[in-house]
Formats: C-alpha cells, structure tokens, sequence
C-alpha cells in the first residue's frame, strides 16, 4: 500500500505526452492542446475599422455640421474621396476612408436629408480600430500549451488560421464487472443492483471532451474477464475497470491483468474512499482498476484518472486552494477526500464518508484532500481542493 503523494507523483512519472495530429479549425473542439505556438499571419484587423455604427469624419475645424457624400457597409469595398467638412454614413466593422480620422456615434448626431449636425465632441481615432490593434502580423496569438477556448477557437478562424496542430485525445474503453449488476431497463430481483457506475464515467469523460471507444461487461468468470479486458485495450489507449479488484472470492480483475502482462505501477493506496485502486500499463496504454462502490469510483476517477488525462494531453495541472467552511475530523488513519460544496473563495464538506453512495457525491462539486497525518482540519483555513 502506498500513500496518495506517491501514486499521484507515480501518475505523472508514467503520463507521457501523446502525439500530435493536425485538425482543420472548424473541427476543432473546446479543451484540445496546441501542440505548437499560433503565429498571426496577417495583421488583425487588416484595415482601419469603425467600432460603432455611425458617421465617419473627414474632420474640419470647429465645423458642427457635416455633408453626407455616402455610405459604407461592413464588408463593402466601395471608396470616397472626401474634403474636409464631408462624412459618410458607416457602419459597425466596415472600412473607415482614408480622409476620415474618426467616427461619431449615430445618436450623437441630428440628421437631415443630406447633412448631419454634431451634437457632442469628437476627438482623432475615435471610434475606429487601427490596423493591428489587435494583433501584429508574425505576433504569437496563441502559445504551445494554450487549452483552446470558444474564444481561442474563433480568434483563429478571424485570423483565417484554417488548421492548427493539437495534442491527440486518448480513447477510453470501460470495462463493467460483477454478476450482481443489471443494465437500465431490465428487471432485477431483490438482490440485484443498477449498474451505474459505466455512465457515470461515460458522462466524467464526455465532461473532459473525450471520447469512450467501447463499454464492455465482464461476469465474474476469470476467462470472461480476460476475454474482456484484452478486447478493451485492443479498441483504446486507456483501460477503466469498474469493480473486481478487491480481494473477494469473485475478484478475478487483479489475476485477468497479470495474465494479459499488464505492468502493475501501484496497487492499493492508503485514502478513503478508494483504497483498492490500480494503477499499470501495458506498452503505452493506461490501465486503471476502480473500486466497485459507486462513490470510490467516481472519487478515483477524478483524483487519479482526470489528472492522468490531463498530463498526456499536455495540460497544465493546477492545485486548488480553498477556505475552510467547518471542521473535518480523520479518525481513520487514512487520507480522506470528503465531498464538498464550493462557494466563492470557500469550501463546505458535506461527506458522511460512505464510499457506497451517491447521495452526497450527486450535491458535490469539489473533493477536499485531508492528508493521512491530520486528524482534524480546523474551519478558516486554507485546504487542497479538487473540482469535480
């Protein structure tokens, strides 16, 4: 049995980047990695652009009336030649004439037929954006390591940046086992359960972007169990079994992966929930052995699993510090992660430390980590935190 520091630092040890593939801009989807620095290849914007819907002014001295010559829409390739004491009608994103050094807003002036009168002061660059003023041609618009964002993704497509080289995205398969599990909408008798599990780590990976190659269901017949999870790591890049690792008379999960050569990197670590976790690899594909009980499951996976995932995508991982709403007590002897309730700046446990439900882990969005040297975490102070 290992403590949680060392299976987390074993995590990172064995997290090896993946590859990279090139993705046309348009199936790029939020949370990938770029691979590489974005460079502008042309400046942004490309012309001098009105911000506001307005007037465009060829600017005279003291003059508060101005003769409407014309008109520019966004997109509009149309010139004009304008004197001082002329304006042309302009609109949001549309090219500003080169004799025109600013922009009045339409409801800081009073129109006529053919003229406008100025009903507030202007000043030079007013309401127009200058060439690059957003960003210079050969300027980084995005660095290597930058987890793309909605807004990333269209600050791109502005650029015209058409493809960007990504971080490949691990397919995950998820191995289900135990004869006591009853899919969705079958009948059960009275000793049967649910099975859960599998769509609650469906809907964990789907919440990072990722894509589950294939749910297998394992009985708890030792060649079944083999048969299954060789299949999963032939269809994936990483192996989640749910169930079967414990040391049960019906546990065939850990003796299945010795004997498809499965490198065991740890088994066993002193927390609560979820001391039954195993963590190998075989080549370069990932396993992990979850607990059975639902809320371990789901607790391992984001402790451990989430943060495996992370690394080999390149993606910074960042430790959460919050304040401490109400004492916790560790009369266990182990390391806890106690389900909480984020608000602002601070952290409410909400954990009744069963690792079988998940009554209080359906009102949780964060895990608190109480170290397995301290018995008690005082309210007010600051506390490691890991947001579901």
């Amino acid at each position: 049995m290992i403590e949680v520091e060392q299976a987390l630092s074993l995590i990172d040890a064995h997290a090896t980047v993946l590859e990279v593939e090139h993705l046309a801009v348009d199936a790029v989807l939020r949370g990938r990695v770029l691979a590489e620095a974005v460079p502008a290849p042309a400046d942004l914007p490309s012309f001098r652009q009105s911000s506001m819907d307005g007037y465009a002014l060829c600017y005279k001295t003291d003059a508060s009336s101005y003769e409407v010559i014309g008109e520019v829409a966004a997109g509009s390739s149309e010139h004009y030649a304008l004197s001082p004491g002329q304006a042309v009608r302009i609109f949001t994103g549309a090219r500003v004439p080169k004799d025109c050094d600013r922009v009045i807003m339409q409801e800081q002036v009073s129109r006529t037929a053919t003229s406008i009168q100025l009903k507030a002061d202007t000043r030079e660059c007013q309401n127009v954006r200058a060439i690059g003023s957003q960003i210079r041609k050969d300027e980084i618009v995005l660095e290597a390591q930058t987890t793309l964002t909605p807004a990333s993704i269209g600050l791109l497509a502005s650029l015209g940046i058409a493809s960007v080289s990504v971080i490949q995205r691990p397919r995950v398969a998820i191995v289900v086992t135990g004869n006591e599990l009853v899919a969705l909408g079958e009948s059960k008798n009275e000793v049967q359960v649910y099975e859960s599990n599998s769509l609650a780590l469906q809907a964990a990976l789907e919440g990072l972007g990722l894509e589950v190659a294939k749910v297998l269901y394992a009985s708890d017949d030792p060649d079944q169990t083999v048969a299954r999870l060789a299949e999963a790591l032939q269809e994936a890049d990483m192996v989640l079994i749910s169930g079967g690792i414990s040391v049960g008379d019906y546990d065939y999960v850990a003796d299945a992966l010795k004997g498809i050569e499965v490198e065991s990197i740890f088994y066993t670590v002193r927390q609560k929930p979820g001391k039954p976790l195993f963590f190998g690899k075989k080549g370069e594909k990932a396993v992990f052995a979850l607990p059975g009980n639902p809320a371990s499951t789901l607790s391992c996976f984001y402790v451990y699993v989430k943060r495996y995932l992370e690394r080999v995508q390149g993606i910074e991982v960042k430790d959460l510090e919050l304040t401490l709403e109400a004492p916790i007590e560790n009369r266990f002897g182990r390391a806890l992660f106690v389900k909480a309730k984020r608000s602002g700046g601070a952290v409410t446990p909400i954990d009744e430390f069963n690792s079988a439900t998940l009554m209080s882990f359906a009102k949780a969005d964060a895990l608190i980590y109480v170290p397995a040297d301290t018995t008690r975490l005082e309210a007010q102070t600051a506390v490691k935190v890991i947001s579901l």
